[in-house]
Formats: C-alpha cells, sequence, structure tokens
C-alpha cells in the first residue's frame, strides 16, 4: 500500500497540471468517497488506463511476453495483430470522461508505438483537454520526420525505458531490443523539442537497476543530463516474470481484517479498460490471464457494451470496493472467490514473499541461466 501512495507522489503532476474546476472536483469526490465509502459513487476514476493492444516488439525477461518456454502459462497467451483498440470506440471513451479525469495511460502490457492509430489516440486525448502519458521501449528505427510527429502528438509524459548503455547489458533484459535505435530517437526527441522550445511532452527515463548494470548506473544520469532529460527515474526491478504472481502460483492463507481506511485505493481512483472494452481495478494483478484462450480475466463490465459510467457503478465494480474495505467478506460469501481481486496479497495473507525475487537481492545468472531466456 505505501508503495502505491509513494507512485502517486511521484506523478503528482498528472493531477496538478492542466486542471480545471471539473477535475479538481471530481478528484477530490474521489478522495472524499474513499474516506467515507458510498454505495452509489458520484465521481468516475481520476486515472483512465486504457491497454491500446497488447503486442509488443521485445521479449523482456519478465513480462508476459517472455520466451513462453519459461512456463506453461506464457505459452497459454495469443497476441495476434487485431488486438487493436479500435480508434472509433476509443474517441468515445474519451468523450465520456473529457472535463472530468485527469489522465488517460494508453499503455499496459504491450508496446503503444505498435499502435497505427497512437498519435491520433494522444491528440484526441489531449484536445479533450487530459494529460496523456505513454511508457515505451523506444526499440524502433524512427526516422526524424517520426520523431517529430511524436513529439507534436499531444503526449504530455513520456516514459521511455533504458536499462544499460550498451548492447550487451541493455539486452540481458530487454530481448531483441537494440540500444542505439533507443539512443539516437531519445536524442533526437529531446533536441527537437528543445530547439521547438515545447512544454511537452515531459520526457522521462526510467532506468530499472540490477546487478549487471549498475556499472552503467553514474554514465546513464550524466549522459541523460547532457541531453536535457526533464526527469531520471531509477529503482530496482524485479528477476521473476510476471506468471510468477498468478494465483495458483503461491498461497493463499486468511483475508486481512477489516480497517477505517480500505486497504487498497486502486478501485476507487483507477480503471483499466482493456483493448476489446473489458474493464479492470487494478493493473497490478492477474496479467497473464488477460489474453490467454480460456477467458479467466474476470473482468467488471464492459464499456463498449455500456459506458464507463455504467461500468464503474456497477454491481461488480461496487463489490469490489467493498471487497478491499472488508476482505473478511470473503469468509462470509463464497461469490467474492470469483472476484478479480481474490488472492491479491493487498488484501490477503499470502507467501507471495517466497516467489518474488527482487534484482537487489538476486543476479541474472540466478534466475535465468542463459539457455531459457
Amino acid at each position: 500500500m505505501a508503495a502505491i501512495y509513494i507512485e502517486t507522489w511521484r506523478r503528482k503532476g498528472w493531477f496538478l497540471k492542466n486542471s480545471s474546476p471539473g477535475k479538481i472536483h471530481n478528484l477530490l469526490n474521489a478522495c472524499l468517497q474513499f474516506t467515507f465509502p458510498q454505495k452509489r459513487i458520484s465521481y468516475l476514476p481520476p486515472i483512465l488506463k486504457i491497454d491500446i493492444s497488447p503486442l509488443c516488439n521485445l521479449n523482456c525477461i519478465t513480462c508476459i511476453h517472455a520466451n513462453p518456454n519459461l512456463d506453461p502459462d506464457l505459452a497459454k497467451q495469443r497476441f495476434t495483430p487485431e488486438k487493436l483498440m479500435p480508434l472509433k470506440k476509443y474517441h468515445r471513451i474519451i468523450e465520456e470522461v473529457k472535463g472530468i479525469i485527469c489522465v488517460v495511460s494508453l499503455y499496459y502490457m504491450g508496446e503503444p508505438y505498435i499502435h497505427p492509430d497512437i498519435d491520433e489516440m494522444c491528440r484526441i486525448a489531449r484536445d479533450a483537454g487530459l494529460n496523456v502519458h505513454l511508457s515505451t521501449n523506444f526499440s524502433f528505427n524512427f526516422t526524424d520526420e517520426r520523431i517529430a510527429d511524436i513529439a507534436e502528438s499531444g503526449v504530455t509524459h513520456l516514459t521511455i525505458c533504458v536499462d544499460g548503455l550498451t548492447q550487451e547489458t541493455y539486452s540481458r533484459t530487454r530481448i531483441n531490443g537494440r540500444i542505439d535505435d533507443v539512443l539516437s530517437n531519445l536524442t533526437r526527441l529531446c533536441e527537437y523539442k528543445r530547439i521547438g522550445a515545447l512544454n511537452y511532452p515531459i520526457i522521462e527515463v526510467q532506468y530499472i537497476k540490477y546487478q549487471h548494470n549498475l556499472h552503467e548506473l553514474k554514465a546513464a544520469r550524466e549522459m541523460f543530463k547532457s541531453m536535457r532529460v526533464d526527469k531520471f527515474s531509477e529503482f530496482w526491478g524485479n528477476l521473476h516474470n510476471m506468471v510468477d504472481l498468478e494465483p495458483g502460483k503461491y498461497k493463499i492463507f486468511k483475508p486481512r481484517k477489516k480497517r477505517m481506511i480500505p486497504h487498497c485505493l486502486w478501485p476507487s481512483f483507477f480503471m483499466l479498460i482493456k483493448y476489446n472494452g473489458d474493464a479492470f481495478p487494478c493493473c497490478l494483478y492477474r496479467f497473464v490471464a488477460q489474453y490467454c484462450e480460456m477467458d479467466n480475466s474476470r473482468a467488471l463490465g464492459n464499456v463498449f457494451e455500456t459506458s464507463v459510467e455504467e461500468v464503474w457503478n456497477s454491481t461488480a465494480f461496487r463489490q469490489t470496493r467493498k471487497f478491499v474495505s472488508n476482505p473478511d467478506a470473503a469468509l462470509e460469501d463464497e461469490s467474492f472467490m470469483d472476484n478479480f481481486c481474490y488472492g491479491c496479497e493487498a488484501i490477503f495473507h499470502t507467501d507471495l514473499y517466497k516467489v518474488k525475487k527482487e534484482a537487489d537481492k538476486y543476479r541474472i545468472e540466478e534466475i535465468y541461466p542463459e539457455n531459457r531466456v
């Protein structure tokens, strides 16, 4: 829970910049009704994450796109070219929430620059007065014209992942990525922004630390400072794969006790919308299940079939808010066992700590022998 508050503070610009009376009113309502829960809520999720496509050009070792031979559950996933959110349906979502929510984040488990309409999607959201966030591996052979299009697209916050400065270091986790392309794109984007005196996008370089890339961290800080990157973030990564965090991979004990403030704020402040319209209360749980042939995603509704507001106030979403406020309810009502949040360590005592492999404690070769990556 503390990590969620830290991350929210790190992204405070999403809430403070480009604000308006409508957005402030919605955010204050969210805070008030999170603290004093209501059966039916009178606001929309301040943060909307839209999974415009799950497709990716890399096969990073800790991601759902890793080598499927690592785990049978990874092999059950299907990533096909038609898994793209249609522009028309995306536009309808933005029309519903404009002037009310603070930010739209246009990625989930995929690479946003694979979607052919990504620039137009950014532009639509920005024209609606929303802050627009993307996170990208940026490992593409972009032309100068493409860099200009990205800079002018309307994205307000662009996070670029750079986990090393040499190909040997970078490619140990970013499988099939090209660090030369990433640095070339980043250099030209920063230069375009500088020459054009653009306020946006805020360019953030995210350096995920592993034992094998620490020796390049100092040089990375200096390089990105010289490029005039707006923000440099560093933190320790994980070496377990996302599939290791799926329910069934660890033991679930008893639910946590009810308390004054809900155990989790996600269902009260956030909605994830998948490329097919399915809606979820969180982007940190049940990753792999979202793209398997046998659907066990546990969606709480579909915004293409109804609307963002109707799903947000649906029975399923209200039940989820009740669940994170009082996890003990699972002992009284078996229907909670089918809820998206069932088994999450935020509301249950688990032994998930035995599964997690943080990079500050493990070396990559201990977890991923070369022939398994």
